[in-house]
């Protein structure tokens, strides 16, 4: 690892105060937003000079935002960076570690009280040649594990775990029954991936369904199901979202948590629905993404309103039972990522190099009857140099929304860096 701090860096971090509005077409009160900060992109030294890294994956806890990176040049690089949001619209880089043979592509965390750690999980791969790691079926999938000092506000190295595991690549984590998961995949629609199981302490991985996944995106937990109890049994329900060749498929999982065992019930996924019947192009870019967005017409037990983030093909519903099959939703350009403001009813698209769509859904179809579920409300762009900040990147590909603390968006743009803004209050 290579490790800086705020200290050693200059420039990582430009505040911003643009506000925009978004008007939607039944004239009711205008959306605002306000851009509060750009984070540019991590320049990566390489034996050739330098390159710069893909911000890939954000993920809060809170009040720090962390970012990962990765190359997209070079086979193997990258890096996570913690900024933190102090005051309203107000933020601060803090620290950066980076790996010179090892890229990530999704983070997570949880927060250790009696600590005064946050417990960040990144997911990615890493170059073989150097970590000589002998697991059967290991094909560079890696988990890592740094802590972040949220007292002083730094990364602690001598903290870093890594763990291999079967597959080329680990694309996504999520925590759930005590536990976290991790899905694998080649990004080809191979069947080379898998779903499993380590702890927090990552001293193995536990347990793993090898044979349910070929090649695994995304991840996501039920929040209608979650019981998640400190120091008690815990019971979560995870989706994933798969690919065989062409098919792209929803399978799910039942883990209940045992207090007194310290063991869980995981074994085998179950199908849950398929893009059967649907043409399913490769995904744009590297990555799909699971979003639950309770909408319209879904019930408590329904998942009619899992939103599959497919790339060239826009986006889907999950279906609302068991065997059904994906029902396409809208498709306004490469989405790679979904984003749901509960509070507000909106459904945030991440489209690519052309900005990020804003649609109804929920509370907001129930304010503006004469909005229909899905519909456009509007679109906004990151302001680039064209605006008229020569600090700003030319371009952008948005990769991740990151929606935290209930009105503070993120969006990873790529090699251009990363956004933070805020939608304001009505």
């Amino acid at each position: 690892m290579n490790h800086y701090n705020i200290g050693d860096l200059s420039g990582q971090l430009i505040n911003m105060n643009d506000t925009f509005l978004i008007n939607n077409k039944t004239g009711s009160a205008p959306l605002s937003y306000t851009y509060r900060a750009y984070a540019e992109p991590v320049t990566f030294p390489t034996m050739g000079g330098t390159e710069t890294l893909s911000a890939s994956a954000i993920f809060s806890m809170n009040d720090v935002v962390f970012v990962t990176w990765h190359t997209t040049q070079s086979d193997f690089g990258g890096a996570i960076c913690a900024y933190k949001q102090s005051g309203i619209g107000r933020y601060t880089f803090m620290d950066r570690v980076d790996f010179p043979d090892a890229s990530y592509y999704e983070v997570s965390a949880s927060e250790n009280s009696s600590t005064g750690y946050y417990e960040v999980f990144m997911v990615g791969q890493r170059d073989q040649s150097s970590s000589n790691y002998l697991l059967a079926d290991h094909a560079g999938a890696v988990v890592t594990r740094i802590d972040y000092d949220y007292i002083n506000d730094e990364f602690w190295e001598p903290s870093a775990k890594e763990l291999p595991l079967p597959g080329v690549a680990a694309n996504d984590i999520v925590a759930a029954a005590a536990h976290y998961y991790i899905i694998t995949g080649n990004g080809i629609g191979n069947a080379d991936g898998g779903l499993y199981q380590i702890d927090r302490n990552m001293s193995a991985v536990e347990k793993g369904d090898l044979l349910s996944i070929d090649d695994g995106i995304a991840l996501i937990v039920n929040p209608l199901t979650q019981s998640v109890n400190p120091g008690a049994n815990s019971y979560a329900e995870v989706f994933t979202l798969d690919r065989s060749g062409s098919e792209y498929r929803i399978k799910s999982i039942a883990i209940n948590y045992d207090y007194t065992t310290d063991q869980t019930n995981f074994t085998a996924l179950q199908p849950y629905s398929t893009s059967n019947g649907i043409t399913m192009g490769t995904n744009d870019g590297e990555r799909g993404d699971l979003t639950w967005a309770q909408g319209i017409g879904a019930g408590a037990s329904k998942t009619d309103s899992l939103i599959i983030a497919a790339g060239i093909d826009g986006i889907f519903e999950a279906g609302p039972s068991q065997n059904s099959n994906f029902s396409s939703v809208a498709n306004f350009g490469p989405c790679l990522s979904t984003e749901f403001d509960a509070g507000s009813g909106l459904l945030y698209y991440a489209d690519g190099a052309d900005g990020v769509k804003v649609l109804a859904m929920g509370q907001y179809v129930v304010n503006n009857p004469t909005t229909n579920l899905y519909d456009v409300i509007g679109n906004f762009v990151p302001p680039t140099s064209a605006s008229g900040n020569p600090n700003l990147p030319n371009t952008f590909y948005i990769k991740e929304i990151s929606l935290y603390r209930s009105r503070n968006i993120a969006l990873a743009t790529g090699d251009a860096g990363v956004y933070f803004l805020q939608k304001n209050r009505d």
